[in-house]
């Protein structure tokens, strides 16, 4: 049951239907779009004056120039910078923060409308980001609304970071906040889409890597005068295929049980493959991408020791392989006892405002959460949106569940941090 407090916040958000509905709006047609990745300053002056108003105290953390990227088509400096924001009721007591990242992937596909021109038919909000994830930023930010507007005197802070780089997994965003000890709250809720009916206590690992076989080039018409790098790289491809894929989710024979899919790992071969200059040339070079995907239990080192075996096995096998890897990007699986404070409490939230049992699972894909983790910082996974729906054409999120989502996190927000009397 309820409490009278905990009631008027969920009808105070209810309230500011109209208001999140336009807040996110803005935020949908500020194109941020990665690549090329402009106009992070104006979609982070959008969020830092709501914020404002709101009456929190906003600071824009900005990774060093030189690490700054350059724009690919005209070299210019773009700008990264990450809004951080303390809402504070009280100094005495903790922080609880909302992490969500503002850059998005590029709207390609077939889309039936233009994707930075939301709009809402069948209670559905359309555009780039609604689901991934400007839709959690925003609910986060009307949840603190709803708790000022309630008067909720809570013992402690809610805070804010809305960060770049989350997308292509870069320096500049979530990573550089928590190494650098910019945000350092009590407790992390990461906005992205999960379902509002499901949280996310953790997510599986990543590891990229890029292949390159080398060869000698010759004439097309005489090819047993080169060391072809393509016919390596399907020695790779097939060693990979034998030893390592027979273990984890994906191995190519479409029957994949999902439920099996927070639990084994899972591959992906030739992303991006490029090779060759000419079709008369035997190709000196071949390239090729892996993503492999870590469940809990597994290890970056694992990982990363079953392709140096695959490699040293070529080398032997073949005195003409000439190959190796390099590291593109990596993190660890993590995940927060189901049991533990923050992970129990947004349960009992969620099924307070839903009225239905809350499913606790592992994230499939990535998120910033793994750098909170890192930091020792108790951290989870829930906003609104279904997990699918993310880097689709037509995304959408159902304007019921960012509302369901900002009680969601309102009511956190009430049992971690209490309420003044």
């Amino acid at each position: 049951m309820l409490s009278k407090l905990q009631l008027d916040v969920c009808k105070r958000v209810q309230g500011l239907e109209d208001e999140l509905i336009e807040v996110l709006s803005g935020l949908i047609a500020t194109n941020t779009a990665d690549p090329p990745g402009d106009n992070y300053d104006v979609c982070a002056e959008l969020l830092s004056d709501y914020l404002e108003k709101l009456g929190a105290q906003v600071k824009i953390e900005e990774i060093a120039p030189e690490f700054l990227p350059r724009s690919p088509e005209t070299g210019k400096m773009l700008s990264r910078p990450n809004v951080v924001a303390k809402l504070v009721f009280s100094e005495n007591g903790p922080d609880l923060q909302f992490n969500g990242h503002y850059d998005v992937v590029p709207a390609v596909g077939e889309w039936t409308s233009d994707p930075y021109r939301p709009e809402v038919r069948g209670g559905k909000l359309y555009g780039r980001g609604t689901n991934d994830m400007k839709g959690g930023i925003v609910a986060s930010m009307v949840a603190a609304k709803a708790l000022k507007l309630g008067n909720a005197n809570l013992k402690g802070t809610l805070s804010f970071s809305f960060v770049p780089d989350e997308e292509n997994d870069r320096e500049a965003g979530t990573k550089f906040l928590t190494e650098q000890k910019k945000v350092q709250p009590d407790y992390c809720i990461v906005a992205e889409a999960t379902g509002t009916k499901d949280l996310c206590n953790g997510h599986m690992g990543s590891l990229w890597l890029e292949i390159v076989t080398r060869g000698k080039p010759a004439h097309g018409s005489s090819p047993w005068r080169g060391i072809n790098a393509f016919d390596k790289m399907v020695e790779v491809v097939e060693a990979i295929d034998s030893k390592i894929k027979p273990s984890l989710l994906h191995r190519g024979d479409n029957k994949v049980d999902p439920s099996t899919a927070r639990k084994i790992g899972a591959i992906t071969l030739g992303g991006i493959v490029t090779t060759g200059d000419s079709p008369n040339v035997v190709p000196p070079q071949c390239t090729m991408t892996i993503d492999r995907r870590l469940a809990p239990g597994e290890s970056v080192n694992r990982a990363l020791g079953e392709f140096t075996s695959v490699f040293e096995s070529l080398k032997k096998s073949d005195p003409q392989f000439r190959g190796d890897y390099k590291i593109i990007s990596q993190y660890e699986p993590c995940v927060s006892p189901t049991d533990s404070y923050l992970v129990q409490t947004v349960k009992e939230a969620v099924e307070s405002v839903t009225g239905e049992t809350c499913n606790i699972s592992i994230l499939m894909g990535g998120c910033d959460m793994h750098y909170f983790h890192a930091a020792g910082i108790p951290t989870l996974v829930y906003g609104p949106g279904a997990v699918g729906m993310a880097h689709q054409a037509d995304e959408y999120v159902e304007v019921k569940a960012l509302i369901t989502a900002a009680q969601v996190y309102a009511l956190t927000a009430l049992s971690l941090l209490g309420a003044q009397s």
